[in-house]
């Protein structure tokens, strides 16, 4: 199984001798090196689609700039900054940087997922209106179009990342404490458990 499928972003290792405490990764999970069975995955391919479609959008509704003014910038707004916070997340999980980080980062991504399918469905929304006030305008049919594929996009994402993190138990992370003469496993999924 691919670790991409276990969803194994936040597994910690803490182990706690009698004054000090070391927090490591699993060794699989380590090294900050190029992943590429990522580039292969499924989830790469999401990404890489809700980048060009973000840009797309952002183009689309750039080309006319008197559309600013009625509800353009709100859709150039969430097209550029969906497009920054996806591409730092596929680099970070391209170069397997994230499981260096501290955090609860599979709760970060469903979040991050979440409220961007709601800012592409306001997006939509402002554009697919403002299309039918003004249907000379080419931009602003093309970024409706382009704003419901990525909307279509972002909630398949949405669906496998939620999925992944059912598979997992609802975990968010584990971490596991190690005192001199007896090992407890503390498991932070019960905070944030799933009932």
């Amino acid at each position: 199984m691919i670790y991409h499928d276990s969803f194994a972003y936040d597994e910690v290792d803490t182990h706690q001798t009698t004054n000090t405490t070391t927090e490591q990764k699993s060794t699989a999970n380590a090294n900050v090196e190029l992943d590429k069975v990522f580039m292969k995955s499924r989830d790469s391919f999401l990404k890489i689609a809700e980048l060009i479609l973000s840009l797309l959008v952002f183009l689309c509704i750039t080309s006319d700039p008197w559309f600013s003014y009625v509800g353009g910038g709100w859709v150039q707004f969430n097209s550029l900054s969906c497009m920054i916070t996806v591409l730092i997340l596929w680099i970070l999980l391209l170069f397997r940087a994230i499981y260096k980080l501290p955090g609860f980062w599979m709760l970060y991504i469903l979040i991050h997922y979440a409220v961007y399918l709601v800012l592409y469905l306001i997006s939509f929304l402002v554009c697919a209106i403002q299309a039918g006030k003004y249907r000379e305008n080419g931009g602003l049919i093309a970024s409706t179009v382009f704003c419901f594929i990525i909307l279509i996009v972002l909630a398949i994402d949405t669906f496998f990342q939620v999925r992944r993190w059912q598979e997992s138990g609802a975990k968010i992370s584990v971490r596991t404490t190690t005192n001199s003469t007896e090992t407890t496993h503390e498991t932070e999924a019960e905070y944030f458990s799933v009932d």
